[in-house]
């Protein structure tokens, strides 16, 4: 639906008046409906022990508990991806129905941008990490999810500390509207503001809750051990304190634009530097439970698309 909806933003940009299409807002709503249609039948695949889904057939088994199930959904490397991918289109859905009053440009821009996003985390999903590969012969049993992800803390944790990562994606996307439009200013730091914030808070309390975990389960004697994931996770954690700093800054005084727009890149970019280090196998980690070269280097070709 990105294709259809990318060619229809753009046209409705020559077009002089204070609103969007009203067609952009239907085929983003069908966007996240279908994309939230899939991760819940994938959801379902689980409860129900669906072993022809190669997914389900690598991190469940039937004697596995109905909680760890479903949390097994996003306990691997396609449910997770999917989850982004969800809430990505959520993200610019929300911004979108919260960013009326804003300049119409900078709205579509915004959408734009966190559609090539969308685009590419697609892309990925269908060609190196499809949730939905069959199985044949259907396997009898699974293989059953790593004894160590199955811990109540660990169930909640991906998907809060997906929530900083991506939100963080519509900070990056916002921003490069922002600069095409020349529209960083007060006005916009302080609408900008709440999505560094939420970032913020959901990239907190993703990291607290895998600090605690790894402090009892992996027995580090400490909730802190400079491993190599934990430092990935802290980069984009520090990149957004800083910009919550700065953005204040920005709204109440009008300075420190030009340092704003650079946190605000950053940060978004400073999480998929760490995806793909991590999911390419070049950090040895006590952390890594996913990693395949293949699909690092396609993490690597969208990062460098990003960049340009």
């Amino acid at each position: 639906m990105s294709f259809v909806l990318i060619p229809i933003a753009y046209k409705d940009l020559k077009i002089i008046n204070n609103s969007i299409n009203p067609n952009i807002f239907i085929i983003i709503s069908l966007q996240l409906f279908t994309v939230l249609l899939s991760f819940i039948s994938l959801i379902v695949s689980f409860i129900n022990s669906d072993f022809s889904n190669e997914t389900v057939y690598n991190n469940s088994h039937t004697t596995k508990p109905l909680f760890y199930k479903i949390s097994g959904t996003w306990g691997n490397h396609e449910g997770s991806l999917l989850l982004c991918l969800l809430v990505l289109i959520l993200f610019i859905f929300i911004f979108l129905l919260t960013s009326k009053k804003e300049p119409k440009k900078y709205q579509i821009f915004t959408l734009l941008f966190q559609q090539i996003i969308i685009v590419g985390f697609f892309l990925f999903l269908l060609l190196v990490s499809n949730p939905f590969n069959y199985l044949l012969p259907i396997p009898v049993e699974g293989l059953g999810l790593n004894p160590i992800l199955q811990d109540p803390i660990l169930a909640i944790h991906p998907p809060i500390l997906y929530l900083g990562y991506i939100g963080s994606s519509i900070i990056f996307s916002s921003s490069l509207a922002a600069i095409t439009q020349n529209y960083v200013d007060n006005k916009w730091a302080k609408n900008l503001k709440n999505w560094v914030i939420i970032s913020w808070v959901f990239l907190t309390i993703g990291i607290m809750l895998g600090s605690i975990w790894a402090y009892y389960e992996l027995g580090w004697g400490g909730f802190w051990f400079w491993d190599p994931v934990e430092n990935i996770s802290l980069m984009p954690w520090l990149c957004l304190t800083a910009l919550i700093h700065s953005i204040i800054v920005l709204e109440k005084r009008s300075l420190l634009a030009s340092w704003t727009l650079i946190l605000s890149i950053a940060s978004f970019t400073l999480s998929m530097c760490g995806t793909f280090l991590v999911r390419s196998g070049i950090l040895n980690s006590v952390h890594t439970f996913a990693n395949d070269p293949k699909r690092g280097i396609f993490i690597l070709i969208f990062l460098f698309v990003l960049i340009l």
